[in-house]
């Protein structure tokens, strides 16, 4: 964790590079931001059916939450402010992917995860449920089901 005022510069500088993207795809996407004394929380539904929707929370703590397609991720430890710009911007241009893990014995869903590829190469990688069985496919049955979102802007 970084010292608390080293981490508060950075917050809000993070949160001025969002406030200006912001903008930029205005046209595309309607957008919610709210701040308090404690988190910055910004949402953003695009107008595309199968564009990714998503809401961030930056928490004060050093913490931040994320709701995105669906799935909620809380609490998580925020590894570097840096990274945030750069995963809306990847978001906004389509490169999601859910992979639902699906027991064809029973129909139920075993597993979601999560991945969010960055211009960079950097891959954010979520997963709701057991991993170790995510990976497996033979054991009993499973399938795998993917779904894509599209760019906000096409």
């Amino acid at each position: 964790m970084k010292p608390d005022d080293v981490f508060h510069a950075q917050l809000q500088t993070t949160i001025t590079s969002l406030r200006y993207w912001a903008p930029s795809i205005a046209d595309a996407a309607h957008m919610q931001q709210d701040e308090t004394a404690d988190y910055f929380k910004f949402a953003v539904t695009p107008f595309i059916a199968a564009g990714c929707p998503f809401e961030l929370i930056l928490h004060n703590n050093q913490k931040y939450d994320l709701a995105i397609a669906g799935e909620t991720y809380e609490g998580r430890a925020t590894p570097s402010l840096d990274l945030f710009l750069p995963f809306v911007e990847a978001i906004a241009d389509g490169n999601v992917v859910q992979r639902h893990w699906i027991s064809r014995l029973t129909g139920m869903q075993r597993s979601t995860e999560t991945i969010v590829t960055l211009a960079n190469g950097y891959v954010w990688r979520e997963t709701r449920g057991p991993v170790d069985e995510a990976a497996s496919l033979v054991d009993d049955g499973a399938e795998l089901r993917e779904r894509r979102f599209l760019p906000y802007r096409r």
